[in-house]
């Protein structure tokens, strides 16, 4: 439906109107009058239900997003839980690696990543704002051997490597 059809029509009958009324306009003859003559009311309450359907779908939409992002998480963490019982599995039996029909799982190695133990003790250089230490220079450091006052490296967990081919 086209709604912006029918409002040169509906201007030029206004206009007409309100010419007609001049000082003694009154708001409720004028919208009775031109509904008289137009079909104003009409396409006005047309637009009405079509923005209110809108809002609905709009907030139906969110809520279906937000349902399906809470199972897209529930998803996520049994994958979490099913790869660390793949790595339990591995160390268990002392193995790095085994073959599979369905894929081949690995042990990878631990990431190793700064850990920020005071950042008061970060030097000025190595922050990216004044809240927020540079994490990425800060280990690029502790990894060229470098001391940085009010950081370590820490080792994660190892990781657990899928592969289907």
């Amino acid at each position: 439906m086209n709604v912006y059809a029918d409002i040169p029509l509906i201007s030029h009958v206004s206009t007409m109107l309100t010419d007609m009324m001049g000082d003694d306009f009154d708001p409720d003859t004028f919208w009775n009058t031109l509904d008289g003559e137009t079909d104003a009311m009409d396409l006005i309450g047309r637009i009405l239900e079509q923005r209110m359907e809108a809002k609905t779908l709009e907030e139906a939409t969110k809520n279906a997003a937000s349902m399906l992002s809470a199972r897209a998480k529930r998803f996520s963490d049994k994958q979490a839980a099913l790869t660390k019982a793949l790595g339990a599995i591995l160390d268990a039996t002392g193995q790095q690696k085994v073959t599979h029909a369905l894929a081949t799982v690995s042990r990878t190695k631990p990431r190793v990543s700064a850990n920020v133990t005071c950042e008061e003790d970060i030097p000025s250089q190595l922050t990216v704002t004044t809240v927020k230490p540079d994490l990425k220079a800060i280990k690029a450091q502790l990894d060229a051997g470098e001391e940085v006052p009010g950081a370590e490296l820490v080792a994660g967990e190892p990781g657990v490597m899928v592969r289907v081919k």
